[in-house]
C-alpha cells in the first residue's frame, strides 16, 4: 500500500500544495517551520481523522485563510485505488468521503489508509503517563479492526455516563443500582477491549525485541508487560463485576471510575530496567522507535500490505549507524521522511523533495 499523491488547500501552512510520491523512501527536507511536518501529518489525518499533534479540527485551517481547509488523498493498495476527501469549515466539522461517497461514522474511515506516524513527541509513548500507551495500542488496532473502534467508543462513552452518575447522583439511594445497570454493560464490552489488547502485544513483543536488538547495536532486549487488574481471563465480565462492587465506596467518593480498561498500562523494560521510569533518552528514544517498527510490520502480517510509515524529525535523533539500520528496515515500505539535510549515502533509493516558501520540489 502506498500513497500515490496529495493535493492540499487551506491546510496549515499551505494556501494550495500538490505532491507526488515514490512508493519507496520519500524525504522531505527544508529548514525549520517550513511545512514538512504539516506535509506528513495530513496523511496521517487522512488515516484516523485526528491530528498527530493533538491539534484542533479548527486549528488546521490555513491561518489568515478563507474557506475551508481541504485534504485529498489518493492511495494503492493491492488490489484497488481509493481516494480520500476531507473538508473542515471554521466551526471545525469537518466532511469525509471515501471515493467520493460521504461517511457518516468515523469507523469507516478506519482502514482506507494505515499509517504508522513516529516523532520526538512520540517520546511521550515511554516516559509519560499511561494514556499515550494505551493511545498507541488504540490507534493501531482501531485502523485494523473496526469492531474493535466501536467498542472502544461505546465503552467511553459508558464510563462518561457512570462518572456523570458518580458526580450528579452523588447522595442518592439509586446511585448503586442506577450504576450496576451501566457497570454491567461496561463488563461486556472490556472483555473484547482486553482479548484484543493483550492478542496484539503478544504479537508486538517479539517483533519488537528483535527491531530494538539491532537498534541498540545488540547491546539490550526488549519486554513489553500489559498491566491491568487481576481477573479470571476465563469470565472477564463476572470477574470485572466483582472489581466494580469492590470499589463502588472509593468510586463513590472520588466521583469517578477507578476500574476498568481505561486504567490499563504497558511496562516496558530494556536491559533489565523500566524505561518508563529510570530509562535513559537514549534507550526511551530506541525502544519507541522499536515499537513504531514493529507496528509496522504487524500490519503487514495481519493484512499483507505494509501501512505508510511516517517518520518527522527524527534523523537529528539518531547517529549514522543507527540512520543506515533504519533504513535498511524499510525495503518495501513507504516512507514519508521529514529532516532539514539528507545524506544519500544513508540510503540511496530514496527520492528527496525540498520545502520551501510553502512549495515543494523534487530533486
Amino acid at each position: 500500500m502506498f500513497v500515490k499523491n496529495v493535493a492540499l488547500k487551506n491546510y496549515l501552512s499551505y494556501p494550495e500544495l500538490y505532491t507526488e510520491f515514490t512508493e519507496g523512501i520519500n524525504v522531505l527536507t527544508g529548514q525549520n517551520a517550513v511545512g514538512k511536518t504539516n506535509l506528513a501529518e495530513s496523511i496521517y489525518y487522512a488515516s484516523v481523522g485526528k491530528s498527530a499533534r493533538g491539534l484542533r479540527d479548527k486549528e488546521l485551517i490555513h491561518w489568515g485563510g478563507d474557506g475551508n481547509a481541504e485534504i485529498h488523498l489518493t492511495v494503492q493498495k493491492k488490489y484497488a485505488k481509493h481516494t480520500i476527501d476531507i473538508a473542515i469549515d471554521k466551526q471545525g466539522k469537518k466532511r469525509i468521503m471515501i471515493d467520493r461517497i460521504p461517511i457518516v461514522k468515523m469507523g469507516e474511515l478506519m482502514g482506507a489508509v494505515y499509517v504508522v506516524y513516529f516523532s520526538p513527541g512520540e517520546m511521550r509513548l515511554i516516559k509519560e503517563s499511561p494514556v499515550d500507551r494505551r493511545r498507541f495500542i488504540d490507534i493501531s488496532l482501531c485502523q485494523q479492526d473496526k469492531i474493535y473502534f466501536y467498542t472502544l467508543v461505546k465503552y467511553n462513552q459508558l464510563l462518561s455516563q457512570r462518572n456523570k452518575l458518580l458526580k450528579d447522583y452523588y447522595n442518592s439511594p439509586t446511585l448503586k443500582s442506577m450504576s450496576d445497570i451501566i457497570v454491567e454493560k461496561m463488563c461486556r464490552e472490556q472483555e473484547y477491549i482486553i482479548k484484543k489488547r493483550k492478542d496484539f502485544l503478544s504479537r508486538l513483543a517479539p517483533v519488537a525485541d528483535e527491531r530494538h536488538l539491532i537498534l541498540s547495536g545488540g547491546k539490550e532486549r526488549l519486554e513489553l508487560t500489559y498491566e491491568s487488574e487481576e481477573i479470571d481471563e476465563k469470565n472477564i465480565p463476572e470477574s470485572l463485576k466483582e472489581l466494580y462492587d469492590k470499589s463502588f465506596e472509593k468510586d463513590k467518593h472520588l466521583t469517578y471510575t477507578t476500574v476498568g480498561v481505561h486504567r490499563d498500562d504497558l511496562k516496558i523494560v530494556a536491559g533489565g530496567i523500566d524505561i518508563r521510569k529510570y530509562g535513559s533518552q537514549g534507550q526511551q528514544r530506541t525502544a519507541a522507535l522499536s515499537l513504531k517498527l514493529a507496528e509496522t510490520e504487524l500490519f503487514y502480517r495481519a493484512s499483507g500490505e505494509y501501512p505508510v510509515l511516517i517518520l518527522d524529525d527524527v534523523m537529528g535523533e539518531l547517529d549514522e549507524t543507527r540512520q543506515k539500520a533504519l533504513f535498511a528496515h524499510l525495503d518495501g515500505i513507504q516512507s514519508i521522511v521529514t529532516c532539514t539535510s539528507f545524506e544519500k549515502e544513508v540510503a540511496s533509493s530514496a527520492t528527496i523533495y525540498e520545502i520551501n516558501d510553502r512549495k515543494i520540489t523534487r530533486l
